[in-house]
């Protein structure tokens, strides 16, 4: 089976300038805990994707131990919070692609993406369970090997968010 048969195809995206709140909105209305975020609305062109934990942790209590944060929502830009090292996969890929990315990544969701990086869709682990018939056991153990403890996770984000200051 390929992504393209189970992801979420044409998710809404926001471009860097959007707010946080345009995000949040997003997320809130379409019960989804990611947004890609595109170049521009034409071109559909990923340049990096915002989760709701970075939106939380990002306005609530910055990025970094000790910042000072006085974020408002609806005036600060997204890309202050985008991952812009996103784990990517093409329509036509495998399932067992999608699994092993990640699982070696740590993710819950993988954007899927044409040769030119134009967003097609969104692969996730519920995608995998409800639509691919993956077995039980490997949605399990995918969720059980993405949830272990990593600090290179954390670190990729950091530089990632540090990178696009």
């Amino acid at each position: 089976m390929r992504v393209n048969e189970v992801m979420t195809a044409n998710p809404t995206c926001c471009i860097p300038s959007e707010s946080a709140r345009t995000a949040a909105t997003i997320m809130r209305d379409l019960d989804t805990g990611i947004v890609p975020i595109i170049e521009n609305g034409v071109n559909r062109k990923l340049v990096g994707v915002v989760t709701d934990r970075d939106l939380c942790i990002g306005l609530i209590c910055g990025k970094e131990i000790g910042e000072n944060v006085d974020r408002h929502p609806a005036k600060t830009p997204v890309e202050q919070f985008m991952t812009t090292n996103v784990i990517c996969c093409k329509p036509e890929d495998s399932l067992e692609k999608a699994v092993d990315l990640m699982k070696e990544n740590q993710v819950r969701r993988i954007l899927v993406v044409d040769d030119k990086d134009v967003v097609k869709g969104i692969v996730s682990m519920a995608d995998l369970y409800l639509r691919a018939n993956v077995p039980p056991k490997e949605t399990s153990g995918t969720m059980e090997s993405i949830s272990q403890p990593s600090e290179e996770g954390t670190r990729r984000r950091v530089e990632s968010a540090e990178s696009g200051r």
